[in-house]
């Protein structure tokens, strides 16, 4: 009788193991598929929204949060031809960015309103290795209270120039 009760705990110690392990690998797995394919690195879940430019339709992440400004699109591989990142601020100052830890180049579009203000084309992603201390910074011509972040040749792909509207009615 007693081989039975030894035999029964080790069942239930060796099922209580593998469910949390296997609770353990799918946590970690959907976790990692989740943030690759919908989110831009550091975990932070980002709002996402649709924005229109000259007729061209563009699903954003929106970056609203200190921390989500600070990451941005940092770490992140790629990013769909259609979409983009935008930082959204609650006053129109002479905004600053730069590209740490950034992996592919992009446009940085600066937005007053609801009318684009300048363009920084086809801003190129650091050399691996590049110090913090010596990164370009990047800044508006004119105060700006939302900067786009979209790939390197977007604006010239649809035609986006200064002076083009913005809806920014999701928001």
């Amino acid at each position: 009788m007693t081989f039975f009760k030894v035999k029964k705990t080790l069942l239930l110690i060796i099922g209580f193991i593998v469910t949390i392990f296997i609770g353990f690998i799918v946590w970690k797995g959907i976790g990692l598929s989740y943030r690759q394919k919908d989110l831009p690195p550091g975990g932070s879940v980002y709002n996402s929204v649709n924005i229109k430019i000259a007729g061209t339709e563009i699903p954003v992440f929106l970056a609203l949060s200190e921390e989500e400004k600070r990451l941005g699109l940092s770490g992140r591989k790629s990013l769909p031809d259609n979409q983009g990142m935008l930082f959204v601020f609650d006053t129109k100052s002479y905004q600053t960015f730069w590209m740490k830890d950034m992996l592919i180049p992009i446009d940085i579009i600066w937005i007053s309103d609801d009318i684009i203000v300048d363009i920084s084309k086809n801003v190129p992603n650091p050399v691996p290795g590049t110090v913090q201390a010596q990164l370009p910074l990047y800044s508006s011509s004119k105060p700006a209270n939302y900067v786009l972040e979209v790939n390197a040749g977007f604006s010239d792909k649809y035609s986006i120039k200064i002076g083009d509207k913005v809806d920014l009615s999701e928001i």
